[in-house]
């Protein structure tokens, strides 16, 4: 599940109703869902409707981008564009899990460019941090990282980054 301190940082820098487009639905997807616009891109039929989020439901496809760095794949890349809703403030990548691999974004960097915000979470692993820092660089965004306060259960800290643009402005 998405952290508590991503959740909050989500509702806190987005006004009520603002369109947020997650990779990767979970528990967390009802909190944001009551507040805010809420499109959770799912590949796993079984998170489907399990809160009041517009679900769209995208199969794991091979990727290029994915391929590349050694990852299986990632969401279908023309399912997702095809569903990609007009305005989005931020978009949130919890999904799809990591031994999937989340890479697969790097396809539509055209859409993340008119992105506020970019939460990635899982940035303690080496595969989300390396996918922090190409997308970071690829659309000059600016990036904050975050400790997250429940440690995950091997007791390791995990880690949260959101990528922004409006410091580079």
């Amino acid at each position: 599940m998405l952290p508590e301190e991503a959740l909050m940082y989500a509702l806190e820098h987005c006004k009520k109703g603002a369109i947020v487009v997650e990779f990767g639905s979970g528990h967390g997807s009802e909190k944001l869902a009551e507040h805010l616009e809420l499109y959770s891109i799912e590949h796993d039929e079984d998170w489907l409707g399990l809160t009041s989020s517009t679900y769209i439901h995208a199969p794991i496809e091979p990727n290029e981008h994915a391929t590349k760095v050694g990852q299986s794949g990632w969401y279908d890349a023309n399912i997702v564009l095809a569903h990609w809703p007009e305005g989005v403030e931020l978009v949130i990548v919890d999904g799809p899990p990591g031994f999937i691999g989340r890479f697969g974004i790097m396809s539509i960097q055209d859409k993340l460019k008119k992105v506020g915000r970019i939460i990635i979470d899982d940035v303690d692993r080496p595969d989300e941090l390396m996918l922090v820092e190409e997308l970071s660089k690829s659309l000059d965004f600016t990036t904050q990282f975050f400790e997250v306060s429940e440690p995950r259960k091997g007791g390791t800290k995990r880690m949260f980054a959101v990528l922004s643009q409006e410091m580079n402005e």
